[in-house]
């Protein structure tokens, strides 16, 4: 089986970026919107760096590893200045 295949046949959930947690709707790649699982329709965040997130601590460890991924960063304890601005509008209760 051709990797195309593989891919194609593989059943296509959103996941949060930081846990894994399956939500309701499209991946992040496909476009649209995804929501947390519940009886309240949250639409779940985006992160600074892409994908959907579905808490404030999902959304820092993402942004985080995906910074920790790029040359020169491996030991970086925060995340840089623009995607914590991307955390602080998504969840402003954390930052009153």
């Amino acid at each position: 089986m051709s990797e195309r295949e593989q891919v194609s046949t593989e059943q296509k959930v959103a996941t949060c970026r930081g846990c894994g947690r399956v939500l309701i709707g499209k991946p992040y790649y496909m476009g649209g919107n995804a929501y947390l699982p519940g009886p309240k329709r949250i639409a779940a965040k985006v992160n600074h760096y892409g994908g959907f997130v579905c808490s404030h601590r999902c959304d820092y460890r993402a942004s985080l590893e995906q910074l920790r991924d790029m040359p020169r960063c491996g030991d970086a304890l925060t995340p840089d200045c623009s995607a914590m601005a991307t955390i602080r509008s998504n969840w402003p209760e954390h930052y009153r």
